[in-house]
This record gives structure tokens, C-alpha cells and sequence, in this order.
């Protein structure tokens, strides 16, 4: 898989040894909030940690790294969604980091890597209805709401989109 530098980010694929950066993000409060999938264990955790690396392969899947101090903030990258499995676009990113673009940013050019190198026509993404900040870059990426859906007992808003991102973000 391919690794991808942005202005201020470093993708790089998801490998095992990104595992207890990411378990520490997910443990964060904030992060935890909005989870579409929240694991109530380290166990649970590892599983969905296992299902991550599947896809890194067939969809692409990157930690978030800032390549000023190496160190991992995030994890943006696909998923397949439903029956039909859309490619379904997942972001995260450490508490510590937010406010500053850097979700945006992350899934700019996850985006660009689906769109232009997977040749996907469109990519969907899960969010909460509360989570405002998430909500803000799904629209920077000019995605729409499609509609309202339960996941794991509590609503989400399903965003589509069918092309890459404004070359300015």
C-alpha cells in the first residue's frame, strides 16, 4: 500500500505495530464520544484492530503520523459499507490535534488515493449526528447527507460523495 505525505501529515499504511498508538487514541474520552464502533475491551479492540489491517489492504488504511515528532494521531482510511460494500471512508484523530485542519487534511488525501488510484465513483462515511467537528469535514469534502441509519443502537448520518476533494484542501 502506499505511503502519502500531505503538508502537514505523514500516512502510512496500517501494520500491527501501529496497534497500541491507535488503542491509546480510542481510550481518549473525546474520541470515544463519537465512535461508530466502541470497543468495550482490549479484546474488542483487537478485533476491530484485525478487521483494520484487512481492509488497509484491499481499501487503504493509514495511521495519521506527525512527521515532526513521528509520533501517531490518528487513523484515517475505507471501509465497505452495507450489502453492496460502498467504500466507506473512516477517520479518527487524537484529541490533542484537533482544531487544526489535520481531519481534513487526513481525508483529503485518503480521498484522492480512492478516487483516483481505486477509481471509485463514490464513498460514503458514518457520523453522529453530535459530532459537529466531524460533520464539518465530511461537508469540506463536499459529501452530502444520504440519510439516517441505527448502528450499534444509536443513529448515524450516512454522508456520500462522488469526487475527489477541491484541489485547495
Amino acid at each position: 500500500m502506499t505511503l502519502i505525505t500531505t503538508a502537514h501529515l505523514r500516512l502510512e499504511p496500517l501494520v500491527p505495530a501501529h496497534a497500541e498508538a491507535l488503542y491509546a487514541i480510542y481510550r481518549e474520552p473525546g474520541v470515544r464520544r463519537f465512535l461508530i464502533t466502541r470497543p468495550a475491551s482490549r479484546d474488542d479492540f483487537d478485533r476491530l484492530f484485525d478487521n483494520a489491517l484487512r481492509f488497509a489492504a484491499s481499501h487503504g488504511m493509514w495511521a495519521i503520523v506527525d512527521p515532526t515528532t513521528d509520533v501517531m494521531i490518528g487513523r484515517v482510511g475505507f471501509y465497505a459499507f452495507g450489502e453492496t460494500a460502498r467504500p466507506e471512508l473512516a477517520f479518527l484523530l487524537s484529541e490533542r490535534f484537533w482544531g487544526r485542519g489535520l481531519a481534513t487534511e487526513a481525508a483529503t488525501a485518503a480521498l484522492r488515493f480512492g478516487f483516483q488510484q481505486r477509481g471509485w465513483t463514490e464513498v460514503v462515511a458514518l457520523v453522529r449526528p453530535a459530532n459537529a467537528a466531524a460533520i464539518g469535514v465530511l461537508r469540506k469534502l463536499a459529501m452530502q447527507p444520504e440519510r439516517t441509519i441505527v448502528v450499534n443502537d444509536a443513529p448515524a448520518v450516512l454522508y456520500c460523495g462522488s469526487e475527489c476533494p477541491p484541489a485547495s484542501l
